[in-house]
């Protein structure tokens, strides 16, 4: 299966840029620190998502009939409609069960969602493909500039690295794909890695970042910095458990200050980024 995902995110990626988001850094020494944990999309990977619908008035839809037809199968437009609108209704529906269990923000397991959308369609195609080729297509990401050179300075400085990430079966092979590097060669050890489709529950959740503190015994939370670009999703429960945090503005596409959201109330970061390079002058 992994093949199948790296091989497809390689065939259907492109290089996207950053765009400039107009902050300005702020940078400061932070003492203590032994773990530095990462966000994935719009912090290591630029993720191109707020471009969809820029250039054609149906990006669902065309990313559906183009990944059904990859596999040899027709799907007219008027039906590929309510077959999204299908898919984004059993999305809701699995929400809703996963909230009934006591979990306040629910994560999917996209497989088994696309699946359930195939045997109600009745067309066979390949699931894994078919979930990565709509992933890819709606979501097109690159890697974040510096992002390997940032993860071999912090390792090579003696740093733990880990990732806490809203993320789906397929996330983890963005690395290989992209970097030409797997997450253990970057640092990253599978321990150290919370991805929200695992449990079924996503950021911003702070259990999360309760169970990556868990992945490292003897750490406490003041001793672990958290990198992300949005305030609610990764900014504010990693602070709310302790850890210290940096808000990546490296990117005008995927920088959320969620201003006035009550999640985010009166969090600020430690750090502001505008490169990620700039987290080996502060650690």
């Amino acid at each position: 299966m992994q093949d199948l995902f790296i091989e497809r995110i390689k065939s259907l990626s492109k290089p996207l840029h950053p765009r400039d988001t107009g902050e300005k850094p702020f940078l400061t020494d932070l003492q203590g620190v032994k773990v530095v944990l990462f966000d994935v999309y719009g912090t290591c990977f630029i993720s191109g998502s707020g471009d969809i619908g820029v250039t054609t008035a149906n990006p669902k839809v065309e990313a559906l009939t183009d990944s059904l037809r990859e596999q040899g199968v027709e799907m007219p437009e008027e039906l590929a409609g309510d077959a999204m609108e299908r898919f984004y209704e059993l999305i809701q529906f699995d929400h809703e069960r996963t909230r009934s269990r006591g979990i306040e923000f629910p994560e999917i397991r996209i497989l088994d969602i696309w699946e359930q959308w195939r045997r109600e369609a009745m067309v066979q195609v390949d699931v894994q493909q078919l979930a990565i080729d709509v992933e890819c297509r709606l979501n097109p990401v690159w890697p974040m500039p510096g992002l390997v050179s940032t993860l071999d300075g912090l390792q090579q400085a003696g740093f733990s690295l880990g990732i806490v990430s809203n993320a789906q079966v397929f996330t983890p092979c963005l690395f290989p794909a992209l970097t030409d590097r797997n997450l253990e060669s970057l640092g990253m050890e599978a321990a150290h890695c919370i991805w929200s489709w695992v449990d079924q529950e996503a950021k911003p959740s702070r259990r999360l970042y309760e169970r990556v503190l868990d992945t490292f015994p003897g750490i406490s939370p003041q001793e672990c910095l958290y990198v992300g670009n949005d305030m609610r999703n990764d900014i504010a429960p990693s602070a709310s458990v302790g850890m210290k945090t940096a808000l990546f503005a490296g990117d005008a596409r995927s920088l959320r200050w969620r201003v006035g959201d009550p999640l985010v109330g009166e969090t600020k970061p430690d750090l502001v980024l505008t490169r990620l390079q700039q987290i080996l002058e502060c650690v």
